[in-house]
């Protein structure tokens, strides 16, 4: 949580990861499944064409490490593309 003046956000962050054998419905599914058990994420979009997954999670509960194993267990290598902090709104 960051406090701006008197308003209080908790803070999100958006990775992007770059995903190498996700060519498949069946693997978007198995890493959302993964991933989604990770504590701390908020959400997960597979894009299949574009060999990219993009997560919403709160870092103060979990990193981009974490998903990045949570990948490796739905049987994909990854690595972290991009990364960028969002405001999430109030608590």
């Amino acid at each position: 949580m960051r406090q701006i003046g008197r308003e209080v956000f908790k803070m999100t962050s958006r990775a992007v990861f770059t995903v190498r054998g996700i060519d498949c419905a069946t693997c978007a599914l198995a890493i959302d499944k993964h991933v989604r058990k990770v504590k701390g994420v908020k959400d997960v979009r597979a894009a299949v064409m574009l060999d990219k997954v993009f997560i919403d999670y709160d870092e103060s509960e979990t990193s981009a490490t974490e998903v990045t194993r949570a990948i490796d267990r739905a049987g994909c290598a990854s690595y972290l593309t991009r990364k960028e902090e969002t405001r999430s709104g109030f608590p």
